[in-house]
Formats: C-alpha cells, structure tokens, sequence
C-alpha cells in the first residue's frame, strides 16, 4: 500500500477539488503500473476499496467514474469489477446508494454490449439485477431506471435477446419476491407499469418485451391478497 498511501491520505484532506484530483492520480497510476500494483495485485485491489468506501461524495463519486473507465479501458476484468461494486453498494452509506446502483447498471449494459446480447447464469440469485435488487430497499427506484435504460440502450442488439437477460430478473422480481412485503410488491408494480409504458415509446419492436411481462403475470396468484396490486 505504501505507492499508494501518499495519495490515499490526500483523499482524506477536506476540499472536494483536492480529493478528486487525488482519485485521478491514484486511478492513473493504476493504469500504468506495473503487475504488481496494478488493478489485479493486492495493493491496487487495496487502494481501489479505500476510494470506493470513503466517505467522502467527492472521492466515491470519482472513484466510481475512475473505475468504470478501468473496465471500459479494458485494465479490470467486467466480472470483478461487478463484484467489486456489488460490495461496495452493500457496505454503502445510503447516500451513495444511486451512485452505486447507477455504476452497475452501466457496467451490465457495457457487459451485455460486449457479449453481443448473449447471456448466461448459474443460477437466477447469479443475475446483476437479482444482486442489486436483494441487498437492500433503497436501491429500487434507480433500479427501475437502470431497466429501462437497459432496454433502450440495448434495443439494436434485439430485444428477443434482451427478454432473455431480463426474463430471470422478472421472475425473481414477480415471482419469488415477498410479496406479504409492501416494498416488494410496490417494487414489482413498479418494474411492470414503468417497462409497459417504454415499451409504448417503441410499439413495433416491443411485443416480445410485453409478452414477457404478460408471461410472468400468468404465474402471480391474483386469489391472494398480497398480490391485489396486479388486479
């Protein structure tokens, strides 16, 4: 840690100019450096959790840009930098909580661009958005946002391909949440209505989109009380 301690400290120093200029250098050097203190090696690992888990909103908030580029760069792994930030969103003040949530919807998005629409999981709890959505409430909202942004971005790639990435977020959100929970079922009505009402924006592309959401509703069991905000 000792290459990286100088500047560490001066993420510390209570002036926001002060504090990003600092996350710049330490993310610059971790651009240049040699293996072993590069991203991958136990001293960058180090360096790059202490500026993620400041805090301070200067220094989190380009941290996160900062590492974000890494992975754009093409200098840190896409699975490990999902990992990374998943950590950081659960051991997170609530006030990063969107900045967070925004950084690994952006991350999915580059990941699934990358993969050309193709995914695959081990298992529903394995999906980004099943990750997100089960560590804490706070995240819902913007995760709402990162969906649907998800979808516009990703609409060239098709969106048979996107119904597929998304189909075991859906039943997980739909399906398997509480919904003896109000936030849970709040969430699910949510997610629908906001992906319906997109879908409006582009009609002729979206009947898969809408098809999924009608698919997993089939399954919500309308007798039961929990669920009356489907009705």
């Amino acid at each position: 840690m000792d290459s990286y301690s100088p500047l560490l400290q001066k993420t510390r120093v209570p002036q926001p100019s002060l504090q990003k200029f600092a996350v710049i250098s330490i993310f610059s050097k971790l651009r240049s450096a040699s293996s072993y203190l590069d991203p991958d090696s136990e001293t960058g690992r180090e360096a790059i959790s202490q500026c993620l888990r400041s805090g301070s909103p200067a220094v989190v908030d380009q941290s996160v840009r900062e590492f974000c580029r890494l992975v754009l760069d093409s200098r840190l792994d896409l699975s490990r930098a999902l990992l990374e930030l998943q950590s950081a969103l659960e051991g997170s003040d609530a006030k990063f909580v969107g900045l967070f949530v925004k950084a690994l919807g952006f991350l999915v998005r580059v990941g699934f661009e990358r993969n050309h629409g193709s995914s695959r999981f081990a298992s529903i709890e394995n999906h980004p958005f099943v990750k997100v959505l089960s560590s804490r409430t706070e995240v819902q909202s913007e995760l709402v946002q990162q969906v649907l942004l998800f979808l516009g971005h990703n609409r060239r790639l098709g969106t048979v391909e996107i119904c597929e990435f998304l189909r075991p977020f859906l039943n997980f959100s739909i399906l398997r949440m509480p919904f003896s929970n109000s936030s849970s079922s709040l969430f699910a009505r949510q997610l629908i209505s906001s992906m319906a009402s997109f879908c409006c924006s582009f009609p002729d592309e979206a009947i898969p989109v809408l098809k999924l959401l009608i698919g997993c509703l089939k399954h919500v069991p309308h007798n039961n009380s929990d669920v009356s905000v489907f009705a």
